[in-house]
């Protein structure tokens, strides 16, 4: 089959999932486009013939990110190609492929090909520190170039659509994480670009200052944000603890791969 043009759309706290999605969109050869849906709001392109869809996240405790898959909801493909790109801090991504491939699967969309990138953990920033690495980023580009290979060999998606995604279902259970970002009062300039960029609009953009930790998703999209460094994650002595005993738990190093 034919690919004319790439559009992949990204949900990305830190920014290590976009990096891995670009790598991945240059090095297939024909034009594309990265778009980022994380703020809340974002809009979704459409998917036209002789395209292949990219949809990119990172693994939250072996799931796909809620707002991600309300934002993939409403992408409409007609037995498109779709690639799942999927960044995890060096531990594990569980179910997350399966889910994300349920999702797209319902909206028109044939996954033939899942790429798992290892990247600087966005919590315990202490573990995968600088990754994706040049490592990762070759394994990046050689995914691509076989996912292209695949693609021209392939009379249509379904041809060269995965048989088996890795995942269980019931996907396993995620209640998310205890420590979440706030703000140092003193050093907010209340400039909103927090808020602006939250995906689940737990920052209220008259007092950017404050968050919602019911609401937030502990992406870490504020504190990349930030043009004053005035956000933070809270968590004092009991998240040095977490950090030290995962640090321990995911020293191994853990390899970017592809399933094509």
């Amino acid at each position: 089959m034919r690919i004319d043009r790439i559009k992949a759309l990204v949900f990305t706290g830190a920014g290590t999932t976009r990096v891995a999605t670009e790598r991945f969109v240059a090095a297939c050869g024909v034009p594309g486009e990265v778009a980022d849906i994380t703020p809340a709001g974002s809009a979704v392109p459409g998917f036209a013939s002789h395209e292949l869809a990219v949809f990119a996240v990172p693994s939250y405790g072996g799931r796909v990110p809620a707002p991600a898959l309300e934002r993939f909801a409403r992408c409409e493909g007609s037995v498109t190609p779709a690639v799942l790109i999927v960044t995890y801090g060096n531990r594990a991504v569980d179910d997350t492929f399966i889910e994300l491939a349920d999702c797209v699967r319902a909206h028109g969309f044939v996954p033939v090909a899942c790429l798992a990138v290892v990247a600087h953990h966005s919590l315990m920033v202490n573990v995968a520190v600088g990754r994706p690495d040049t490592e990762d980023l070759s394994a990046v580009d050689a995914a691509a170039s076989r996912v292209m290979t695949k693609l021209a060999a392939s009379a249509d998606a379904g041809a060269a659509g995965l048989f088996e995604i890795p995942g269980n279902r019931p996907y396993r259970d995620f209640g998310g994480v205890a420590f979440h970002p706030e703000a140092d009062p003193k050093r907010c300039t209340s400039c909103g670009a927090c808020a602006a960029a939250c995906p689940v609009r737990a920052i209220p953009l008259e007092r950017p200052y404050e968050t919602d930790a019911g609401c937030c998703i502990s992406c870490m999209r504020c504190i990349a944000a930030c043009p004053a460094g005035a956000r933070k994650i809270a968590g004092g002595d009991a998240l040095a603890q977490a950090r030290a005993a995962f640090a321990i738990r995911c020293a191994e190093r853990q390899k970017t791969y592809a399933l094509v």
